[in-house]
């Protein structure tokens, strides 16, 4: 019983909706009362902007234009219309527009036309407007090179050098530089290349919303092919008797060269110009020019090496020493006149320095002398890399004698 009286209120309850739905039907379709709405977001067209040019003026971008319209009218149409059936425009020739905020009246100059818009005549929407600046700006290249093995990529050639930014004097002011930036990679010819410009900052940040003629630069890459070579020091003059000249080192001892293949094929070295070896004191760094064949160009290096002269003066030294002999027969004894000599040598400070008395020799040979009186010149000899310049006295008087 319970549950057949449950059964006669569930069918009760779906009739009752079914009669509410189809009364809601026939009161839309066939009554279709005037309804009231409000449709947010529709866009507003700008027109005739080409009038702010004349007033130095543009519109700021990241600017929405939109309106809110309260829409009246059938209730089938009022709450189907959509926002792109509306064309809602501003005129900027029918006001006096200034820098910063300018409140704009729109126009509706399209709508459904069984729709009713109430209060249109009170919308407006907002414009901020700038200065209109235009400003010439450097052009800097950003080129990332890199040639094959044997091969030098010489200063890019841009063209042109400055670009034109012009817009809102909000971005403008801030842009320093317009970039071109490219690579060319592992190349062994001339580069050619279009490069479209962007406009930066002073920390080399993008600015946008700028226009910039021209939008790109053309570059020029020349490329030759290298060469290592090394540097030979060219000497004239005749350097100061007192001193001898070590080494004549340059620095760099290699450079590299460019050119056609037909002249630095042919080049085995690059000379300096001559280094006057008599005005050399002591030692030192000098600056020597490369002479450079003609058709050869340096890479990465100046005109200019160093060389470094490395002097040693020359001094000398008085010594005296023991003289001995040499030869003499076993029976035979001999009287030298003197023991010693003085003996004056000459070399290099350090190696002067260095040598000791057990260095140097002086001997008288005897060799097939018999008893007698003799004149002889002793031989004077160094271990060491001296010259002997003088040997007092040059000769000694021996006396030999036999042995008792």
């Amino acid at each position: 019983m319970d549950k057949g009286k449950k059964r006669g209120e569930i069918l009760v309850k779906i009739v009752c909706l079914i009669i509410s739905f189809g009364l809601w039907l026939y009161i839309s379709n066939v009554e279709n009362p005037i309804r009231t709405r409000k449709l947010d977001g529709v866009p507003v067209q700008i027109i005739n902007t080409d009038n702010l040019e004349n007033s130095k003026l543009t519109i700021l971008p990241e600017q929405d234009f939109k309106v809110n319209l309260t829409l009246e009218g059938p209730a089938s149409e009022v709450f189907s219309v959509k926002a792109d059936q509306f064309k809602i425009v501003a005129d900027l020739s029918n006001y006096a527009v200034k820098k910063g905020d300018n409140l704009i009246p729109v126009q509706i100059t399209q709508y459904p036309s069984n729709i009713n818009i109430k209060k249109n005549e009170s919308l407006r929407i907002n414009i901020q407007l700038d200065e209109l600046v235009e400003k010439s700006v450097p052009i800097k290249l950003e080129m990332d090179t890199s040639t094959k093995n044997g091969f030098y990529s010489f200063n890019p050639v841009l063209k042109p050098d400055n670009a034109l930014v012009s817009g809102a004097a909000k971005y403008i002011n801030t842009v320093k530089w317009v970039v071109a930036k490219g690579d060319a990679k592992n190349v062994e010819q001339d580069v050619y290349s279009n490069l479209p410009l962007k406009a930066v900052d002073e920390v080399m940040k993008e600015v946008k919303y700028v226009n910039i003629n021209p939008k790109t630069a053309d570059i020029y890459i020349p490329v030759k092919k290298s060469k290592s070579v090394s540097v030979n020091v060219k000497t004239k003059g005749t350097p100061n008797k007192n001193m001898i000249i070590k080494s004549l080192e340059a620095v760099p001892s290699k450079v590299d060269i460019v050119g056609e293949d037909n002249v630095i094929n042919s080049i085995k070295s690059i000379d300096t110009e001559p280094i006057d070896l008599s005005s050399i004191a002591e030692s030192k760094e000098l600056s020597a020019k490369l002479s450079l064949p003609k058709g050869a160009v340096l890479v990465n290096a100046k005109e200019f090496v160093t060389v470094k002269v490395n002097v040693e003066v020359i001094k000398q030294k008085n010594m005296t020493i023991s003289i001995g002999v040499t030869g003499l027969a076993p029976e035979l004894k001999a009287v030298l006149s003197q023991e010693k000599l003085s003996v004056i040598m000459q070399a290099p400070e350090d190696v002067l320095n260095s040598i000791h008395d057990e260095d140097i020799t002086a001997n008288l040979d005897l060799t097939k002398l018999t008893e007698g009186e003799f004149t002889l010149a002793p031989k004077v000899t160094t271990k060491k890399e001296a010259s002997i310049i003088s040997v007092s006295p040059d000769k000694v008087k021996v006396i030999i004698s036999k042995k008792e």
